[in-house]
């Protein structure tokens, strides 16, 4: 069956691979989408996803097309002024998503040594992080999820659609509709929508640890790039970087349960739900070595790999308890891996391939996301027949 699952995704590749339609931006080259179904809802390019759809199309040589996402991506960021959501013409009417484009930025330079074309996406990166910068700082100098929409008519209709996912009071005024709204779109940004690691729906009222660890990332990597030539700025990023490390280790590393977590800047309050972005201080290397993942991994391993959240007992959301998501899989492989951790990381690995393997033998497919259960089963909308993120990881993890 392993054999039928790789060649399945090795297939995939180019059956998912399309152009942009009428309600698309105009992109300049064709994407690779996280559906491989004509008629499903994910056939644009989704922000965050790219990065691992791009990983497996690297691992099975499809370079140009993992290029040609990216440019797509640097061109809507130079259209909007930040990465949209998805590229769509509405893309970035609500907000962006994860910023892991320098990821895909770095991949694809390793891969090509395109200088001249890295000088250009280095460029857009640094508007992205400009916008992440100005638009979503918060008082306490990290940064958090945020909204990008004003327009009242477009909250109350972000309400509305939240309402056909999860259960929301209709009888509220609609000023709290918006506010409530607006929370909401943050939680989208992150890419979880949506989730129990804010027990009140609060986003807004967070910084997040899975956010601040990728622009440390971001900026160790503008840091490195600009050593060599140009000290200004170079310094600018390292002082940056550094600075988000102090202030990460003030209000993110929760002593309690020995884990970074999202932090409450308006009740001044350390959250205590595990959540599988808590991984990403490992994935990223700057927790110290005294430190590991398996407080994390512990807590939210099961059947088929790790949760999205540990299990609460406040509600069913399908970024919680008990959902398996591709990203969140390779964030907590690739931090076990960097600490050591090398029997759980090969078990999380295997865990998460059997997963998709079984569910591939009884569907034909695979799926946006799974569950502890051996399920691909429907919550706050059908789920979708994937390739994307799900065959990305799973071919990274039949490489190693």
């Amino acid at each position: 069956m392993t054999d039928k699952l790789d060649l399945f995704i090795k297939e995939g590749w180019g059956k998912a691979r399309t152009t942009a339609k009428e309600s698309d931006l105009d992109l300049p080259f064709p994407f690779v989408p996280p559906s491989i179904s004509t008629d499903g809802l994910f056939r644009t390019l989704y922000y965050w996803d790219t990065y691992f759809t791009n990983v497996g199309l690297i691992e099975d040589g499809h370079l140009d097309w993992a290029k040609e996402n990216v440019d797509n991506l640097l061109y809507a960021l130079n259209r909007f002024g930040c990465v949209p959501n998805y590229t769509r013409k509405d893309g970035a009417d609500y907000c962006s998503q994860p910023p892991l484009l320098w990821l895909m930025v770095r991949d694809v330079y390793e891969q090509t040594k395109d200088d001249k074309w890295l000088k250009t996406a280095v460029d857009g990166l640094e508007k992205e992080y400009a916008f992440w910068m100005s638009k979503r700082l918060s008082p306490i100098g990290l940064n958090q999820y945020g909204c990008n929409a004003t327009d009242k008519e477009l909250l109350m209709d972000y309400y509305s659609y939240v309402s056909t996912r999860v259960n929301l009071d209709q009888t509220i005024a609609d000023e709290d509709k918006i506010a409530i709204a607006k929370n909401f779109v943050a939680e989208g940004e992150s890419g979880e929508d949506y989730t129990p690691r804010y027990a009140n729906h609060n986003a807004l009222d967070y910084v997040q640890i899975d956010l601040n660890s990728h622009l440390y990332g971001l900026e160790d990597f503008l840091y490195s790039y600009f050593k060599d030539k140009d000290q200004s700025k170079s310094d600018f990023y390292k002082n940056k970087r550094d600075n988000r490390l102090e202030l990460i280790e003030k209000y993110c590393y929760n002593d309690e349960i020995g884990v970074y977590c999202d932090y409450d800047f308006v009740k001044n309050k350390k959250n205590n739900i595990i959540c599988s972005a808590c991984f990403l201080p490992y994935f990223y290397g700057f927790a110290p070595q005294k430190r590991n993942p398996l407080k994390v991994y512990n807590v939210l391993k099961g059947k088929g790999g790790v949760s999205a959240c540990q299990d609460i007992g406040n509600g069913e959301y399908q970024w919680g308890y008990p959902f398996v998501w591709a990203p969140y899989q390779f964030f907590a492989y690739g931090a076990l891996v960097k600490y050591n951790c090398f029997s759980e990381a090969d078990e999380l690995r295997r865990d998460y391939m059997q997963l998709l393997s079984s569910v591939f033998e009884r569907t034909g497919a695979l799926w946006e996301r799974y569950d502890f259960f051996g399920e691909a089963k429907d919550l706050e909308y059908p789920t979708q027949k994937m390739l994307g993120w799900t065959a990305g990881v799973y071919r990274y993890f039949s490489k190693r």
